[in-house]
């Protein structure tokens, strides 16, 4: 067993063992064989079994380009081998922040409709970030298919129609295929594994992992749901005589608009936490991915 004092060194040797392996790409077998020992003896040697030797730590040493006092006295020039892990965690917060910021002043650069447009380049950025895990990238594919046929129906249609039919069609026909959109999206999401399996041929396993942030993206599409159904129904309200009410009592609903003057808020807010989810969720994924692919090489 080892001493207090030899345990710490050993704590900062497997530290510097992390180090190794990320910056150099060393296994423990590789680290073993270049020291001149058994895997099994470095690992007694890790997991504090035993000692380690001089010898050993000197090549040991050497491996990191360091010096033994470098080691024993945990020295700036040790801690920069692995401190790095620590800098690209403070480097991913960051990154998400930057992120959030970029989301959240879109509208001060933009308005409107264009705004949409925005939103699917960041799915399609989401997208090819999401590159290396089928499993985000697909569900970061449902809100891209579902709201580029959303857009690419109600380009054209909104072209087609503002000469020709009242605000009144023209706000029903946005709601009911707004209505329309979320239910597929809901349903599409439900059924996410089931399709992920026929899409890849039961190839690719991690289609058949729970994604955390479902959850959370699904409470959001009822959210997308209800006001988009508020705003179907706040628009009908606000314009009975069209289904023959006398409009002398149909008038005084006319101001019943809540919903109407602040869809474009409330949705861009539910679609920024939506891009914002799809954005943690995926750095979530890689961070996992990361870590499990080194405990597999260790």
């Amino acid at each position: 067993m080892q001493t207090p004092e030899e345990y710490e060194i050993t704590l900062r040797v497997n530290a510097l063992v992390k180090g190794l392996k990320k910056r150099r790409g060393y296994t423990k077998k590789d680290i073993s064989q270049k020291l001149g020992i058994g895997l099994t003896t470095f690992n007694d040697y890790l997991n504090g079994v035993s000692s380690f030797k001089l010898g050993t730590l000197i090549k040991f040493a050497s491996l990191c380009k360091l010096t033994l006092p470098d080691i024993l006295d945990d020295t700036l020039e040790a801690k920069k081998l692995y401190l790095e892990d620590l800098a690209d965690r403070a480097n991913t917060g960051k990154n998400t922040l930057d992120f959030l910021a970029f989301i959240i002043f879109i509208p001060t650069a933009i308005s409107g409709f264009a705004i949409q447009w925005v939103f699917l380049l960041l799915l399609i950025l989401l997208t090819l970030l999401a590159r290396k895990d089928l499993n985000s990238q697909l569900l970061t594919a449902i809100f891209f298919g579902v709201s580029s046929l959303l857009y690419l129906v109600l380009t054209p249609l909104r072209h087609y129609m503002q000469p020709i039919y009242s605000g009144f069609i023209q706000n029903m026909t946005y709601f009911s295929l707004a209505i329309l959109s979320d239910f597929l999206m809901i349903y599409l999401l439900r059924n996410k594994m089931s399709l992920s399996v026929k899409l890849t041929k039961g190839n690719n396993k991690s289609v058949l992992e729970k994604n955390y942030m479902e959850g959370p993206i699904g409470i959001v599409i009822m959210g997308l749901l209800f006001v988009d159904s508020l705003a179907f129904l706040e628009n009908i309200i606000r314009n009975l005589e069209h289904f023959g009410i006398n409009e002398d009592f149909a008038r005084q609903f006319w101001e019943v608009q809540f919903i109407f003057d602040n869809f474009k808020s409330i949705k861009f807010f539910l679609m920024a936490v939506i891009i914002i989810l799809l954005f943690v969720g995926t750095r979530i994924r890689h961070r996992q991915s990361s870590l499990a692919t080194v405990e597999l090489i260790s």
